[in-house]
């Protein structure tokens, strides 16, 4: 009799250790955000159409801890701009970046940011991004990264058959 009470405490220990992993997994990917591609295989460049950046980040959600990668060839830049600017496709003040760039998305960025690339009428053509910041870093349901959820229940399945394979 012991001996089998000794046994459920190691699966139970097992199943203490693997929900713990799975809630590592969780809290470290809210801590380190999402690594956006702007513009995914297309990068950013003179689109096909002027709405193509406005159509890619529709269905995003973009928070603080995030990181914007601006990747492109050939002639163009990013510019960090006020909604004015954006909508007019002027830059007024110095703030280009004149290469491949990552932007993390810090408190700083909450709310409506607005990225245009100055070079020639480029904006004018459509390579600009109005996307909205939240401070929130809670996921709304249904919205864990399929390697999170993935984790979770191969832990979670280990657990389960190593207190089985313990009371057997």
């Amino acid at each position: 009799m012991g001996r089998n009470n000794y046994k459920g405490l190691i699966g139970w220990l097992i199943v203490v250790v693997c929900l713990a992993e799975g809630v590592a997994v969780c809290l470290a990917q809210g801590v380190d955000g999402v690594t956006y591609d702007v513009g995914d295989s297309t990068g950013w460049t003179i689109p096909s159409s002027n709405g193509f950046y406005s159509d890619w980040a529709r269905n995003k959600t973009f928070r603080v801890g995030d990181q914007l990668f601006f990747n492109w060839n050939g002639s163009h830049n990013v510019a960090d701009v006020s909604e004015r600017e954006y909508e007019n496709c002027k830059q007024n003040e110095f703030s280009v970046v004149a290469s491949p760039v990552f932007i993390k998305l810090t408190s700083a960025y909450t709310g409506n940011q607005y990225f245009i690339c100055t070079v020639g009428n480029h904006c004018q053509r459509g390579q600009k991004l109005a996307i909205n910041v939240s401070n929130s870093n809670s996921s709304t349901p249904g919205s864990a990264s399929p390697s999170s959820a993935s984790s979770m229940a191969t832990g979670a399945l280990f657990a389960v058959i190593s207190t089985i394979v313990m009371y057997i």
